[in-house]
């Protein structure tokens, strides 16, 4: 977080920052509606909540997906130890707040119809859009990244390596842990299907596109910047 805004500013980014979340959480809600896969880090959260949950009902996908972000930040803070500032640990309410928020919408989600296997794809798309905007949100913000970024930040600054590599790795990776652990106890393949594939391949594309079409968040915090600053320059006139 930098200092050298405003606090309107800052607030202007916690609103777009949450709002951020919201669509990233709808998002991910429905591709689970979909049930063609999620993207690589809700698959292993799914997976996981899919054979805990029905016999400890705590272990939700949003609890699950909390306890996952949360052992993010706590790698994070092993590998950098000395070197991690404090303020990251704002990683954690964000992980809260999207759990929360994945939680909350789910049963509203769930009421849409899926007819057919067109629907389930249509509503894939849909999800890769919404979650797109709501990553391209979250980082316009500019506050703290989101743990699995934070981690990849901090792997990558740890052993001098392309930030771009280590997520697609840490992506690999999650998409493995939630193969290998569904067909261990369940049996069968759970949250990774073509979906996960159509998520991996679109969101990063769409996220480009909505900086190149979707100038209106630098907008509005310059608007409020700029305010504030005039309003301070009119007082010693």
């Amino acid at each position: 977080m930098r200092l050298k805004h405003t606090l309107p500013e800052i607030l202007a980014r916690l609103i777009v920052t949450f709002f951020g979340l919201f669509m990233l959480a709808l998002g991910i809600d429905l591709t689970i509606l979909a049930d063609l896969g999620t993207d690589a880090l809700t698959s292993p959260a799914l997976a996981a909540s899919t054979l805990l949950e029905p016999h400890y009902p705590f272990f939700t996908v949003g609890n699950t997906l909390i306890c996952l972000h949360v052992l993010l930040v706590l790698m994070q803070i092993a590998l950098l130890r000395r070197n991690y500032a404090p303020v990251q640990l704002l990683q954690v309410l964000m992980s809260l707040t999207l759990g929360f928020m994945v939680d909350a919408l789910l049963p509203c989600v769930k009421q849409l119809p899926v007819p057919d296997y067109t629907a389930q794809l249509g509503y894939t798309l849909l999800a890769c859009v919404v979650c797109a905007f709501g990553i391209f949100s979250f980082v316009k913000a500019n506050l703290v990244p989101l743990p699995a970024e934070g981690f990849c930040l901090a792997l990558s600054r740890t052993f001098k390596l392309k930030f771009s590599l280590v997520k697609v790795g840490l992506d690999c990776v999650m998409v493995i842990l939630a193969i290998i652990f569904s067909l261990i106890f369940l049996g069968t393949v759970v949250g990774v299907r073509e979906g996960t594939l159509i998520c991996a391949s679109t969101i990063g594309l769409i996220i480009g596109l909505f900086f190149h079409i979707f100038p209106y968040w630098d907008k509005l915090f310059a608007a409020v910047g700029h305010r504030i600053r005039a309003e301070k320059e009119d007082c010693f006139e």
